[in-house]
């Protein structure tokens, strides 16, 4: 198939590179599909620019599937039946914007799925709207996911000039490069620097805290009233007015994935993702006189130089250890999840394997 796919859904995405994941998929009798929402597990697909329909996953796919994080997910390109009820297969993703699931158990929880760009969206309005690490763990995670990260500074028609560019130096510190946009979707300034950012037909998903006003954001983009916006509590913590995740095709061919605002977000990657997400530092540490520099006192440590100089901030180096030691934790609990998982993986096939041989008797 190509960019001219006989079922349509050029709109929500297909290209090529869809098509040849799709044709290499072992479902020949299924039907290509995007999820455009999800509540729990029951997944929106869309079939056809006008043909929706609710579908949950196959017996088969519970069967096969071994984690979260391989079923489907708003984003998500997969395989249907002829009627759009059942889901066969996902598609291997592009990029995927992933956390560490709720709870004590080391699983990945996939926000949303093939996606080219995350806005990452923080209020200028007062609070904890905007940290300089929270800042720094969703750059970490978007890095991760294979997107590109962009930051939107929004609410600027409800802060004073010297709080917007005190928090515009911050964010541009931090972000080392990354576009950091001050936009208002109340009011539209800063829209159409932002929505040039993003080319027809990639997929761009909203993250941020409760009350950052991404479903503000998603109507002004949008020229419509898509999401429901909610108000700040008194004390200054948003609320929860988006419940689901849903994918959104705006009139300039764009497509929005809204989801829920995050109330904690835990890491989801490795020690490299983190230093991928501070520059300066891993900078610093590629010039240490020792290959497994610490950083901690040995000589010629080049961090500890920077740092002495003023070229890192303390506090900065500080949360850059948290991040490490997280990451570090969390690989080590990741890999003792897959070997277990492959141990029941095998089991599975072992019991298919007897079972087949019985019933062949």
């Amino acid at each position: 198939m190509s960019n001219d796919t006989p079922n349509g859904l050029a709109p929500w995405g297909w290209n090529d590179a869809v098509a040849t994941r799709f044709a290499g998929a072992a479902c020949p009798d299924g039907v290509p599909a995007r999820v455009i929402m999800q509540e729990h597990h029951v997944y929106t697909i869309v079939r056809e620019p006008q043909i929706e329909s609710h579908a949950r996953v196959a017996g088969a796919f519970e069967y096969r599937a071994a984690t979260p994080s391989e079923y489907p997910t708003v984003g998500d390109w997969v395989v249907v039946d002829a009627d759009g009820t059942v889901v066969h297969a996902v598609l291997p993703r592009f990029s995927a914007l992933s956390r560490h699931g709720a709870g004590e158990e080391t699983v990945e929880q996939v926000i949303a799925a093939n996606i080219d760009a995350v806005f990452m969206v923080f209020g200028l309005d007062g609070g904890r709207a905007f940290t300089v690490g929270l800042l720094e763990r969703v750059i970490t995670i978007v890095r991760r996911s294979g997107a590109r990260p962009i930051v939107v500074l929004n609410k600027s028609d409800s802060a004073e000039p010297d709080t917007i560019a005190q928090i515009r130096s911050e964010a541009e510190t931090v972000a080392q490069g990354i576009p950091v946009h001050v936009v208002s979707a109340k009011s539209g300034n800063g829209l159409d620097a932002l929505v040039a950012e993003i080319a027809s037909g990639e997929t761009v998903c909203l993250v941020g805290k409760s009350g950052v006003g991404k479903s503000s954001l998603l109507n002004a983009l949008a020229g419509a009233i898509l999401e429901r916006e909610g108000e700040l509590r008194s004390d200054m913590q948003g609320r929860h007015t988006t419940t689901r995740k849903g994918l959104y095709r705006l009139p300039s061919g764009v497509l929005v994935i809204d989801v829920p605002g995050i109330r904690e977000l835990q890491l989801w990657g490795d020690e490299s993702d983190v230093a991928d997400s501070f520059p300066d530092i891993a900078t610093a540490a590629a010039a240490c006189r020792f290959n497994d520099c610490s950083h901690s006192g040995e000589p010629g440590c080049a961090v500890q130089q920077a740092l002495a100089d003023g070229a890192i901030s303390a506090d900065r180096y500080d949360r850059y250890l948290d991040l490490q030691r997280e990451a570090a934790y969390l690989r080590r609990q990741t890999d003792r999840r897959a070997r277990e998982d492959e141990r029941r993986k095998w089991i599975r096939v072992s019991r298919e394997q007897r079972s087949k041989k019985s019933a062949r008797r």
